[in-house]
């Protein structure tokens, strides 16, 4: 089995071999290699604004909704509370969402982006796009996306059930 360590000088090189001997076998390898480099590009990208890949999606998370508690965060981005919590506290620092606390629930902070916030969003947006159009993701079809949907489905609920 090939795994790659590194990015940079001959990770190609490996990837290629990888490739050679596909099998279906090898599908989670190669949706980690492709998901590995989605956060390299993205969180590179990102660090030009003083951003991470967790930061731009919880920005975009909020953007799709009038309010969120930090927990129904925690819960959409299948992440731990404290990771969430390290990220929603410096994009608040840095003035990009406000926290409140609920007026339903003390125990919660509602969360809600700001003006400076959703100044940011077509940044990450277009930076998101030239990822997907320079790998070929725009090339992909529908069917593509619901097999696709189903399988990440399918697998959530194998750890729920597991769990």
């Amino acid at each position: 089995m090939i795994l790659l360590t590194e990015f940079g000088g001959g990770v190609i090189i490996k990837f290629e071999k990888v490739v050679e001997s596909y099998t279906y076998d090898r599908f989670g390898e190669i949706l980690y290699i492709l998901h590995k480099n989605n956060r390299k590009y993205l969180n590179d990208s990102l660090a030009e604004h003083d951003l991470n890949l967790l930061q731009a999606m919880c920005m975009l998370i909020l953007l799709g909704k009038e309010t969120c508690t930090q927990k129904e965060l925690t819960e959409f981005l299948f992440l731990t509370k404290s990771g969430v919590t390290k990220a929603i506290t410096k994009l608040e620092n840095d003035g990009y969402i406000s926290k409140e606390k609920s007026p339903s629930d003390s125990r919660q902070y509602v969360l809600r982006l700001t003006k400076k916030g959703m100044e940011m969003i077509p940044t990450l947006i277009e930076i998101n796009n030239r990822w997907e159009e320079e790998v070929g993701l725009n090339d992909l079809d529908d069917e593509f996306f619901e097999k696709l949907k189903t399988l990440t489905y399918n697998a959530i609920e194998l750890n729920e059930k597991n769990q």
